[in-house]
């Protein structure tokens, strides 16, 4: 019987979930919220970057308000109505996207105890399926109890450049895959292992999981399976997880859960 998200990630009781990478940070955010939503928890879905503004089958709501006490006081009403909503700074009228919050505004949202959860998307990635973080990113807040780095399997056998990965010439730079050359598993799994210790660092977060998206082929499972493998003995990982979510609604299957190192952090 497969387990649900929630058992999986280890979102046992509250916390804070900041989302990293690329190739699905969104659509994952949202399936989390419907989850932890439909099962008694009060969910905050947010950014401290930038997303599009959320549509209402991902969330019923979205404040759009800057100020924290005024933020907190509409939280507060929202909540004796809906379980989730998302809120955001402002709206950018020009790209529609949501502006976020600061890490240190999520820090006093979190410290008021209205949500059992916020959700934050910490990483912006160009809707490519890899990313390699520029010394600015990502955006994690420091009370991020869980941090998810999310990795989009389509991009093995791709061609290394700015098509398919959002800051290339940091990621040839950071595996030592040319330009021009064929991704491979062995340079998304190097890509991967620099961006967990980068992203750990900024938090120290419980748990450290990286989610290997869009396995919704033979081959795609495969390499999945193959990057977990060259990542299991990584230290600074707790779960990887090889799955499909093809949308918000639902994660399709879990193809490979692979359980590393069950750290105690104080």
């Amino acid at each position: 019987m497969t387990n649900t998200l929630i058992d999986t990630l280890h979102l046992n009781s509250r916390g804070v979930i900041s989302l990293i990478g690329a190739g699905g940070k969104t659509s994952l955010m949202f399936c989390l919220a419907k989850e932890l939503a439909a099962s008694g928890k009060t969910i905050l879905t947010t950014t401290t970057t930038r997303i599009f503004m959320p549509n209402p089958d991902q969330s019923p709501v979205t404040i759009i308000e800057g100020a924290v006490d005024e933020l907190v006081k509409k939280s507060k009403s929202f909540l004796s109505r809906y379980s989730h909503f998302s809120a955001g700074s402002k709206q950018d009228l020009a790209t529609g996207k949501l502006k976020g919050f600061t890490p240190d505004i999520i820090h006093q949202l979190w410290q008021e105890n209205l949500f059992d959860w916020i959700l934050v998307e910490a990483d912006g990635a160009r809707q490519k399926p890899l990313k390699a973080t520029a010394s600015h990113e990502p955006v994690v807040p420091k009370t991020t109890s869980h941090l998810v780095l999310v990795t989009g399997l389509d991009a093995v056998g791709k061609t290394l450049d700015e098509n398919h990965v959002h800051r290339a010439g940091l990621f040839s730079k950071n595996t030592g895959r040319s330009l021009g050359e064929t991704i491979d598993v062995q340079s998304i799994a190097t890509s991967i292992a620099i961006e967990i210790k980068k992203a750990n660092a900024l938090g120290h977060p419980l748990f450290n999981i990286v989610f290997l998206n869009k396995a919704d082929t033979p081959g795609r499972i495969a390499s999945g399976r193959k990057i977990a493998e060259l990542l299991q003995t990584n230290k600074n990982i707790n779960t990887i997880i090889t799955a499909s979510l093809r949308d918000e609604s639902s994660v399709k299957n879990y193809f490979d859960i692979r359980k590393t190192n069950q750290r105690n952090k104080k």
